[in-house]
């Protein structure tokens, strides 16, 4: 197993980093990977750049490049339900481009991309034994390329019903899902409805640090291998 640590922004990068043992920095392109291991367990991790499209390429980079067998994309994402606040912890178990015409969406019939069912797994036996410094929730994310504040918003829940919005999870999602490689996100709510999009700017760093934090325990299970079912 070698794990694929994804993010879009070196400041989340920057709370994974610092318990990583780096063996190798290799630049593909204009994308930095550092290689190496975090808590015993190999891996490869990258910061993309925001966009679906920055996502969608590091993915592929890391899958290509990097022999990943899977991939965790790990950051932070804009609260939709209101039941998350600062900080909560958003695992997915779907995932959708919420600003593409589902005409033209061929991937899957009804627009969702589907997280790894093990890793999910993980992230809930986690979860139910007290892991996680914030509160976990499973479900719906969407990703577009666009900030949500109010514009947009309600749209966006009526027809997608999603816990989180951010701008990469789901093209990283769709890049894994052709390449049929496992793939989580773990996103920590920077900001809602409620505290508006100053908010982000605010607990960015904190958040990023939550969602780092919820990483690590799930490498760290991911480490111990066939007791968690996962090879």
């Amino acid at each position: 197993m070698k794990i694929g640590l994804l993010c879009a922004m070196k400041s989340e990068l920057g709370q994974l980093t610092p318990h990583l043992q780096i063996s190798q920095e290799t630049t593909v392109g204009r994308i930095t990977v550092f290689e190496g291991e975090i808590d015993g367990l190999p891996v490869a991790i990258a910061a993309s750049g925001i966009s679906k499209v920055n996502a969608a390429v590091t993915a592929q980079i890391l899958i290509d490049r990097f022999d990943v067998t899977h991939v965790i994309m790990v950051g932070v994402a804009g609260g939709m339900d209101p039941k998350l606040g600062i900080h909560a912890l958003v695992f997915s178990e779907r995932l959708a481009e919420h600003d593409i015409c589902s005409d033209f969406f061929v991937v899957t019939e009804d627009g969702w991309i589907p997280a790894d069912d093990e890793l999910v797994a993980v992230c809930r036996r986690l979860a139910e034994e007290g892991r996680f410094l914030y509160p976990a929730f499973f479900g719906a994310m969407v990703s577009g390329e666009q900030f949500i504040a109010e514009e947009g918003r309600q749209e966006i829940i009526d027809a997608w019903h999603p816990l989180s919005v951010d701008m990469e999870s789901a093209a990283a999602a769709h890049a894994c899902y052709l390449n049929g490689v496992p793939f989580l996100a773990i996103r920590a709510i920077s900001d809602t409805a409620e505290s508006g999009p100053e908010a982000f700017e605010v607990n960015e760093i904190s958040a990023a640090d939550a969602a780092a934090s919820a990483a690590r325990e799930v490498l760290k299970a991911l480490a111990k291998g066939n007791c968690f079912g996962i090879a």
